[in-house]
């Protein structure tokens, strides 16, 4: 954000210092509030420079006040996007942040997907949707303690701006948060994900798995596809190697696709031996697909069934499930607003 400015105006590195300890850390609501710069300075900054790239139209706060789910409209061309607050029972302050206006994935059961794509988000516009609850969380004396790419879009394929939104968030300057803070979810995309790792990210990784079997995922997600399941596990498995870091892998729980007891005896054959942890999610039903969200006693002997082979698993705790619904469901619903009004104008 600052940095052409800066440039241009030759403002020597102790203004970048007070504008990122008021921006980032302080947590001030516009540029007026930065009150370490002069008069004339700020004027000159506020008439070059957006404060934001986002504007907040619809906040949703959960009845037990643990998620706070937000609807923007991006200022360069009025397309919604979502991002989400969630407040743990143990102090972390986590967000979950969009890197795209819907999705070009498309797996079958994704309520994003089914949006299409509308265009990648700029490092500034993923950095803003953090802003918005780090500027909430510092009026309570708390801060934004972990981001995870796990809203609308694939992080792999807008990996540029990904990765500056990261350098942001990590920056001991700005947000400077621990890479140990950040999980990016990706569906599969080898190739990129091999970059991300050479360019030296050592966060977090969760993946989109959602089948045990090459057959099963290609049916669910276009994706596997292209990079089948096998050559996936073998990059996941030099990044442990490498890392020593447990890969979490996400499991959406179908009625009658995925969720039989043979599914599980299949993820245990293939992480068993690996440092993986697999999460079962519940399934949020969606117009466009006929799926069924799998029954509470057979997530559970699922799980079981894992457990009993030696593979780490739980059961993901849904939060604000009255405000929550399944990812890109409200920016959908408010992006296909707009387009009807520009149609009739």
């Amino acid at each position: 954000m600052l940095t052409q400015f800066a440039a241009k105006h030759n403002l020597p590195k102790f203004r970048e210092r007070q504008f990122n300890e008021a921006f980032y850390r302080q947590g001030i609501t516009s540029f007026a509030g930065l009150s370490t710069w002069p008069k004339d300075l700020r004027a000159k900054l506020e008439a070059e420079v957006p404060f934001s790239s986002l504007e907040c139209e619809i906040e949703l706060v959960s009845k037990n006040k643990d998620t706070h789910k937000v609807l923007f409209k991006r200022k360069i061309d009025g397309q919604r996007i979502e991002a989400v607050l969630m407040k743990h029972k143990d102090g972390r302050n986590t967000v979950c942040v969009s890197c795209m206006v819907g999705c070009p994935v498309n797996c079958s059961f994704c309520a994003t997907g089914k949006m299409g794509f509308g265009g990648n988000l700029s490092a500034d516009e993923i950095l803003d949707q953090i802003l918005h609850f780090q500027r909430k969380l510092v009026m309570r004396g708390e801060n934004v303690s972990n981001v995870v790419f796990m809203g609308m879009g694939e992080p792999m394929l807008n990996l540029a701006e990904v990765e500056r939104a990261i350098a942001a968030i990590t920056d001991t300057d700005k947000l400077a948060l621990g890479k140990r803070r950040l999980t990016i979810s990706t569906s599969g995309y080898v190739p990129q994900f091999r970059k991300l790792i050479a360019d030296g990210f050592r966060g977090r990784v969760a993946i989109s798995l959602h089948a045990p079997n090459q057959e099963l995922r290609e049916k669910l997600m276009p994706v596997a596809k292209i990079f089948s399941l096998e050559q996936l596990l073998a990059v996941l498995d030099e990044y442990t190697a490498l890392t020593n870091k447990r890969v979490s892998y996400e499991y959406v729980m179908i009625k009658n696709v995925n969720d039989k007891d043979g599914h599980a005896k299949q993820l245990v054959k293939l992480f068993k031996h690996r440092l993986a942890h697999v999460n079962l999610i519940p399934y949020n039903p969606i117009r466009e697909a006929d799926f069924g969200r799998s029954a509470r006693a057979q997530v559970d002997r699922f799980r079981q069934i894992l457990q009993r082979g030696g593979v780490e698993t739980t059961v993901r705790v849904t939060m604000g499930d009255d405000v929550n619904a399944a990812c890109g469901q409200l920016a959908d619903r408010e992006n296909r607003k707009n387009i009807k009004r520009k149609i009739s104008i």
